[in-house]
């Protein structure tokens, strides 16, 4: 019977973000535009697509857009490699999420995070970026 009640508390406890997938950046990277005169379209990977508006976790390094008091912001860039790698190149729209974290995020530039959040495929986005991350939480430091 103890072993029931644990089992089914086990169940009912676990974050949503436990069974997750991770999204990688190669995914993100891996799209392909086609243009027809003027109009462009953006081809992404079916298992990417399969993604969009679930539950997901991703790691990266922070890029701040807007410091709020300074110290913390709750939305801001997610990048696949250090803002402060030199040697990092090629960045475009598919390189980057938007994030909208629930709550204050502490900018750490030297620090990898790894989130959960509900992603979202964002091809006509008016800011440019291809994806973001709605309802954000950090839930670890790789």
């Amino acid at each position: 019977m103890i072993r029931a009640i644990l089992l089914i508390f086990c169940l009912f406890a676990s974050p949503i973000w436990a069974a997750a997938t991770e999204v990688s950046w190669d995914n993100l990277a891996n799209i392909k535009t086609h243009g027809l005169g003027s109009e462009t379209t953006d081809d992404f990977l079916p298992a990417l697509r399969a993604l969009n508006g679930k539950p997901v976790t991703i790691r990266g390094w922070i890029t701040p857009i807007n410091l709020g008091d300074g110290t913390s912001v709750t939305s801001f860039l997610l990048t696949g490699t250090p803002g402060t790698c030199p040697f990092c190149f090629g960045f475009g729209p598919e390189n980057f999420v938007l994030i909208s974290a629930m709550e204050p995020v502490p900018v750490d530039v030297t620090t990898e995070l790894l989130l959960a959040g509900r992603f979202e495929i964002t091809p006509k986005d008016p800011t440019g970026f291809f994806y973001r991350l709605r309802e954000a939480r950090v839930i670890g430091h790789p």
